[in-house]
């Protein structure tokens, strides 16, 4: 519960002060687009209760005139507020920002539904001695409700995980005492770390008493206070379903009958959450897999342009929040992949390895040196399963990190360093045609990546585009895609004539 950023323990504090002195008024200054800003704002908003607090937010169009219009207008508030009666201080239990790891094994967890991963998530948790359902997939209802909450600002996965909350709240009857609400988090530069103790705290002004719970991936989800065989059935349930979304990402664009691969998706996932359930072995169940999704494949279509998807994990993965990005992509006459949700898995397990050698903590480097090796097994063993279809393994860790180290430290703790090191490798095959990378509004890992894109893209002659989304209605993403695709099919004919 102590501040998320170092720059945020003098924001409290100043507001703590500025709050308690009569004489004292705050004004905050803000960046154009800064992620932390769309979290401490509110923070502080709640610190001065209803005590006048400016903010001037400057860009690079702010002109002087505008700056001193805002200064005018919130001295005149200031002046409005001296002249009336003023409020009561804000308790600080009102304003406190809190959620603990520990999870109750008596209520039921509730997942918001990030990835079709959730629901073997969800039945590893069962059988792990929690009871846990996952929430229906976002809809245009969840931003609704979220959005009459939000300033708009906030990174949009967290403004659709909240609706989800809000939505199963207001659903639910009223009676909560049986439920808890579960979100994954994280220190370092990625707004993540802020979401439940934000999302707890919009609840509770809701007046819903739903008890919100995260676990930390710094110390690899050690934390979840369930059974010690957890973590590596979960493993194994990650692996499992991006082998599968691979598969149906490998078929679906060569389809006999249109929709017959997404109808396989569904009932595979569905055989592998209930052996999960059940604590039986799945691997029956991959090898029928393969082979199903083979049999679904036209053979007599001619293979389209590959593309790799990366960027901010939950977007990426999200299907509702990023448009369905990897169907408009096959509508554009691509075949993509997106970077699978247990590349951050592994990354967490790599820095935590790193860390130990760098305290020189014996004990911690042989525990996380076994993990990895253990992890590294199962990965290549489940995944084998799908050999059949898939071409290659998913590159290591350590090889992603190789790739975008000369651009920017592995030690950088974010997404940006995958993102990079997936996008130079996937530039790097002759396999591949080009990169999509994807980002909320105001993400900074995103835009450093987005920085750095152009450089990629000449440097390998290839495209590497930019996506972002916020949520709202927009057409500028879809017309990018097509104009990526025509480019990319432009570019492969030029070089056949070559």
């Amino acid at each position: 519960d102590r501040p998320y950023w170092s720059y945020e323990n003098k924001f409290i504090a100043a507001g703590a002060i500025t709050a308690a002195d009569p004489q004292l008024f705050g004004l905050a200054l803000t960046n154009f687009g800064c992620g932390p800003n769309s979290f401490m704002l509110r923070l502080l908003e709640d610190i001065m209760g209803g005590k006048p607090l400016g903010e001037l937010e400057i860009d690079e169009h702010a002109a002087e005139a505008g700056i001193v219009t805002r200064l005018e207008a919130f001295v005149d508030t200031i002046k409005g507020y001296a002249q009336s009666a003023r409020e009561a201080a804000v308790s600080r239990e009102k304003i406190y920002r809190g959620a603990t790891s520990i999870i109750s094994t008596d209520k039921t967890l509730l997942l918001p539904r990030m990835a079709p991963h959730a629901d073997v998530i969800a039945a590893a948790m069962n059988a792990s001695g929690a009871r846990a359902i996952v929430l229906p997939e976002p809809d245009e209802q969840t931003l609704l409700y979220s959005n009459q909450l939000t300033s708009g600002t906030e990174c949009l996965p967290f403004r659709v995980t909240l609706g989800d909350f809000i939505k199963f709240c207001r659903e639910s009857g009223g009676d909560l005492s049986n439920y808890e609400g579960f979100m994954a988090g994280s220190y370092g530069p990625c707004r993540l770390g802020k979401y439940v103790v934000e999302q707890q705290q919009i609840l509770k002004q809701l007046g819903f008493a739903l008890t919100m719970r995260t676990s930390v991936s710094n110390n690899a989800y050690r934390d979840l206070n369930l059974e010690p065989g957890f973590e590596r059935l979960a493993w194994n349930c990650i692996v499992a379903v991006d082998g599968l979304q691979r598969l149906l990402w490998r078929t679906r664009p060569y389809e006999k009958e249109k929709g017959a691969a997404d109808l396989l998706f569904d009932e595979f996932l569905g055989k592998i959450a209930a052996r999960v359930q059940r604590k039986e072995n799945f691997h029956d169940v991959l090898q029928k897999a393969t082979a199903e999704f083979k049999r679904l494949a036209d053979p007599e279509i001619p293979p389209r342009p590959l593309v790799g998807i990366n960027g901010e994990i939950y977007l990426r993965s999200n299907r509702f929040s990023n448009c369905d990005l990897v169907r408009a992509c096959e509508e554009a006459g691509l075949e993509a992949i997106v970077s699978p949700v247990g590349e951050w898995i592994k990354y967490t397990a790599h820095r935590n390895l790193e860390d130990a050698v760098k305290e020189r903590k014996l004990k911690k480097v042989l525990a996380s040196y076994v993990k990895k090796l253990i992890q590294e097994r199962d990965e290549h063993r489940v995944s084998g399963y799908y050999r059949e279809m898939l071409d290659g393994r998913e590159p290591s860790t350590a090889a992603i990190l190789a790739k975008s180290d000369l651009y920017l430290s592995s030690r950088c703790g974010s997404e940006a360093v995958l993102s990079i090191g997936s996008g130079v490798e996937w530039m790097e095959s002759s396999v591949f045609s080009g990169v999509i990378s994807v980002m909320p509004h105001g993400c900074m890992p995103g835009g450093i990546v987005a920085a750095m894109a152009d450089t990629f893209s000449a440097a390998y002659q290839k495209p590497w585009i930019n996506l972002t989304y916020d949520g709202f209605l927009e057409t500028n993403n879809a017309a990018r895609i097509n104009n990526f695709a025509e480019l990319i099919k432009f570019c492969r004919q030029d070089a056949s004539v070559v």
